[in-house]
């Protein structure tokens, strides 16, 4: 089975605001680079970090582990992360794991 190639990019919208648009497959294979990505995507100055997952086709629980790693890297600066867009297959995920009580999703998604 091939997988889709996990790509990241990283944008400012404006001053404070950093978005992630994840894309292809998250898995034990990939998330390491957004782990890594991690001090520094949470730097100071900080208050909104947005992730869209809408182009992810795979997600396993180091894809999982790792943004929750992210949110609470977030929390901790204090910044607020929220999901600005998700797959109904993400958003199913989330909601068998519980990770849609956790957190801020976009209500298309809910």
């Amino acid at each position: 089975m091939e997988t889709a190639p996990f790509l990241i990019e990283i944008e400012n919208p404006e001053p404070g605001t950093t978005r992630l648009t994840l894309s292809g497959d998250f898995d034990y294979t990939t998330s390491g680079d957004l782990a890594a990505m991690t001090p520094t995507l949470v730097s100071h100055g900080l208050m909104m970090l947005e992730v869209d997952l809408t182009g992810v086709t795979f997600i396993d629980s180091s894809g999982l582990a790792t943004l929750i790693h992210l949110y609470h890297a977030a929390e901790e600066h204090p910044a607020e992360m929220r999901f600005v867009g998700m797959t109904p297959y993400i958003a199913h995920l989330f909601e068998v794991t519980a990770l849609d009580q956790v957190f801020n999703l976009p209500t298309s998604a809910a």
